[in-house]
């Protein structure tokens, strides 16, 4: 072994150029495989925030059932979190209270003063600063406060303002402005300040209270089983404290996150394949031009095995080599994507560990793999060969046999997949047999389908470069398992793009992405009539059909509410929204839990029916068809319940906003009628809300100056939440941008490798082409003659990446459904895949420019000597 190691390396130092070229093509297919894990890392770590943003972290929250501020004892967070599920139990301190200015006179208003504890709480974290920062120092005086607050306070960054109690004062300093929804900001503003702060302020002899606490689970936690388990046990550590499970949009992205997870590994396993091909070219290459050295090594007393050994001993070093450079490389790879795309790495680069170890484990696997068939090539050398003066091709043996075992191989990955095994067994098999089975065996295939090539396309090419066929067809038939290497390598990187892209697009496709919600919501202090409603609707900047009143009552309590303002006032009122069904529904896209928009529609339009909401569901234990009795200015009036729904587009205003209390006090209990019984039963003369669908980029005060024009004296107010939709259709799409950026890395990256392949493949024939310049072939002949092989290596590796990257891509689909019980509809992006393709096509070309126009620049007699030398 000594023996053998000594000649490895002196190959190695004699050939220095291949060998540099293929340690470069390993390096960089471990850096692959590297920035290809850590890339989904990045990706799951950017989405997971931006879940946090727009749809929040919350999972759960505990509050007390009759008094939403009342005091929950630490006694509680330290039960949560020594719960397996929870993840982080964060609490905090809600209250409201009138503000000063720092001369004492009231600012005017209510504020919602809310303490919490910083960097922890990440549900602020989505709220757009205007100004300043949030506090780090949890004991410190710091607050930030809403937009509103600081026009009342006629404050500006670095001022402070005192946060008054019955004895006693707190003097706040302001260090950041957030911006709130000025409809709901001018009803109440809010303040933010350390939890310890407010606690120590608020409740000096019970500064551990809080009065709401929110759960983020562990993922795999289910809601459910959660919910069961704690309404038992909150009941013996404090008495009257109620847990409400958050919206299921969290958990089902969560869900599909996971998908993605998996196929990081998918990725990986097929760029391992990808160093496979590399090596095996690289390999193949080396015992075609060492033919007469290893012959001669033969006739000097040198057994098979040992040939065989030497070819395995280079590969292992070679593989070592490119696994010392690569895991570096592909790390320095995913940081400086993060740095150059910070708007797509939100999280920043995270480098996934055990994508390091599955690639230095699997090159070093893949590597003895490769070197299969070289090693038995090196084998078959007879000592005759040494007699002759110039190395030849070798021969394609066995590319029908290949083509039968590529086929079976190829089945390999349904079989486990559509088994009905066990889940587990079936993922693990999926991953370390089926994947690498569907690689390899459309690269067993592919000698196949490079000679089938080369006779199809081969003719029109050789037209269109004005070339011989008999010279063109050479190039790839003289050596068939060299070219399939190449062809494999390039399929590689399409293949991984078209699983990336395809299970990206239909992930994010599958997801219901609560972005359907109005442009705007108009508020009119003094409420419209009929007439002014009219008017209103026929404002040039509002969709025709885009205006649906919104009536609102209070039935506990018999009277109107004039507003969200007097909403305020009576936190724990049950209300009633009049809207118009076919109009309203369709606008507000609610997610239904029970019943159907369809039946809800026809029964509302019979009156004295009624949609509630899935916590009112909750907290009463009202269904479909039951009867709600409410209070009515005709008496007591029972409605029938015509649907369940829950509402992911005032979750996700709730979550970007920091609104969780104010809705908590408006819509807890919301109930969903029609106008005209808004109008009947409650007394609605007026309507005050409106939600709006506006035409175009119609800018916030354009809306506002045709108020004043139109609809003087009406004290109408807007709402934009267009930007709300805006930023949850971004951050999905910057996500899809982010798989492409890592799958198009992965391509450019594995395709390097084909740069070595098609060097190394002139190199070889330098000979041959020193023949062809000496009989007369012109230096442009030779240019177009290699630029023609890697059009058809191109083509190979795009039919070849085609071909694997959909079978890998249904194999996936369905491997989702398998592994999570969930398989949405499969969306194809074809223009990504398409430009895929043609970057393929692009390096392929771009490969063999150097070689090429090296090999025309050169000298009849310069290539006839450079061939003897390699020999």
């Amino acid at each position: 072994m000594k023996l053998i190691f000594k000649l490895a390396l002196a190959n190695v130092r004699t050939h220095k150029v291949r060998m540099t070229l293929t340690v470069a093509a390993i390096a960089l297919s471990v850096s692959l495989i590297v920035a290809v894990t850590s890339g989904y890392a990045s990706a799951q770590a950017a989405a997971h925030r931006g879940i946090s943003i727009f749809i929040g972290s919350t999972d759960a929250q505990i509050t007390r059932n009759q008094n939403l501020r009342g005091g929950i004892g630490h006694a509680v967070i330290e039960a949560l979190e020594k719960d397996p599920d929870v993840l982080f139990a964060d609490g905090r301190l809600e209250l409201s209270s009138s503000l000063l200015k720092l001369d004492g006179t009231p600012a005017g208003g209510l504020a919602q003063v809310i303490g919490l504890q910083r960097p922890e709480a990440d549900n602020v974290q989505g709220l757009r600063m205007e100004q300043g920062h949030w506090f780090e120092n949890p004991q410190s005086n710091d607050a930030v406060i809403d937009q509103v607050a600081m026009e009342r306070l006629q404050a500006k960054i670095g001022d402070e303002f005192i946060l008054p109690a019955i004895d006693r004062q707190l003097k706040l300093r302001i260090i950041g402005v957030v911006h709130k929804p000025n409809i709901l900001a001018a009803a109440m503003q809010t303040i933010y300040l350390p939890l310890k702060t407010l606690q120590e302020f608020m409740l000096p002899q019970q500064s551990d209270q809080v009065s709401r606490v929110l759960i983020q689970f562990r993922t795999g936690t289910d809601p459910q089983a959660f919910y069961d388990r704690w309404s038992v046990k909150l009941p013996a550590i404090e008495p009257d404290l109620r847990l409400r499970l958050s919206s299921q949009t969290h958990r089902d992205m969560d869900k599909n996150l996971q998908g993605l997870e998996v196929v990081s590994y998918f990725g990986g396993s097929v760029a391992m394949l990808a160093a496979m091909f590399i090596i095996f070219s690289s390999l193949s290459m080396g015992v075609s031009e060492r033919q007469r050295t290893l012959a001669m090594l033969r006739a000097v007393g040198a057994v098979r095995s040992q040939l065989g050994w030497l070819v395995v001993s280079e590969a292992i070093f070679l593989a070592c080599l490119g696994i010392i450079i690569g895991i570096p490389l592909g790390v320095l790879w995913i940081k400086l994507l993060a740095w150059q795309f910070d708007f797509l790495f939100t999280a920043g680069g995270v480098v996934n560990i055990g994508g390091a170890i599955y690639a230095a484990i699997g090159s070093l696997v893949t590597a003895l793999a490769a070197s299969f068939l070289p090693a038995l090539g090196a084998m078959r050398a007879s000592p005759l060969e040494a007699m002759t003066p110039l190395s030849s091709a070798t021969p394609n043996r066995g590319i029908h046999f290949s083509l039968i075992v590529g086929l079976l191989m190829l089945c390999v990955d349904p079989l486990v997949l559509w088994s009905g095994a066990n889940r587990n067994v079936v993922f693990y098999l999926h991953c370390i047999l089926g994947v690498p089975t569907v690689m390899v065996g459309w690269f067993l295939v592919s000698p196949v389908l490079v000679n089938g090539i080369e006779r199809l396309i081969g003719p029109v090419l050789a037209k269109v470069f004005g070339l011989r066929l008999a010279l063109l067809r050479q190039q790839l038939s003289r050596s068939t398992w060299r070219s399939a290497g190449a062809a494999a390598a390039l399929m590689v990187g399409l293949a991984v793009l078209i699983v990336t892209q395809t299970q990206g697009t239909t992930a994010i496709a599958g997801w219901k992405l609560p972005d359907h919600f109005p442009d705007a919501f108009i508020y009119s202090y003094l409420g419209l009539d009929a007439a002014d409603q009219k008017k209103l609707a026929e404002l040039p900047e509002i969709r025709p059909g885009g205006l649906s009143p919104i009536a609102m009552a209070s039935p506990e309590f018999g009277v109107s509410v004039f507003g969200i303002a007097g909403a305020a006032l009576v936190p724990d009122a049950t209300m009633f929204f009049g809207i118009d069904p076919d109009q309203a529904l369709t606008m507000l896209d609610l997610d239904w839990r029970d019943g159907n928009p369809e039946d809800a529609k026809r029964m509302l339009k019979l009156g004295r029916h009624v949609i509630v909401t899935q916590e009112y569901k909750q907290l009463r234990g009202l269904g479909v068809n039951d009867k709600l009795p409410l209070k009515t200015n005709q008496g007591v009036v029972d409605f029938t319940i015509a649907g369940v729904v829950w509402s992911p587009g005032i979750d996700v205003i709730t979550s970007t906003h920091d609104l969780s209390l104010q809705f908590d006090q408006r819509t807890a209990a919301s109930l969903f009628g029609t106008l005209e019984d808004a109008k009947t039963y409650f007394g609605v003369e007026r309507i005050h809300l409106f939600a709006a669908n506006l035409k175009g980029d119609v800018e916030k005060s354009q809306l506002i100056t045709q108020f004043k024009t139109t609809m003087r004296g009406k004290g109408l107010d807007v709402g934009d939440v267009r930007q709300v939709k805006f930023m949850i259709q971004q951050i999905f799409s910057r996500l899809l941008q982010l798989a492409s950026t890592i799958a198009y890395a992965a391509m450019a990256v594995a395709s390097v490798g084909v740069t070595n392949t098609i060097m190394a493949s002139v190199r070889s024939r330098r000979w041959h082409l020193g023949v062809l310049r000496s009989i007369g072939a012109t230096r442009g002949q030779i240019l177009r003659l290699i630029l023609a092989e890697a059009i058809l290596l191109g083509l190979a590796g795009i039919i070849l990446g085609l071909m694997s990257g959909f079978h890998l891509e249904l194999d996936a689909h369905h491997a989702w459904g398998v592994f999570f019980g969930y398989e949405p509809p499969l969306v194809v992006p074809f223009v990504p895949i398409l430009i895929g393709a043609a970057t393929i096509m692009a390096v392929s070309i771009l490969a063999s420019l150097w070689p090429a126009a090296h090999a025309a620049r050169s000298q009849p007699l310069t290539l006839l000597s450079a061939g003897r030398a390699s020999i």
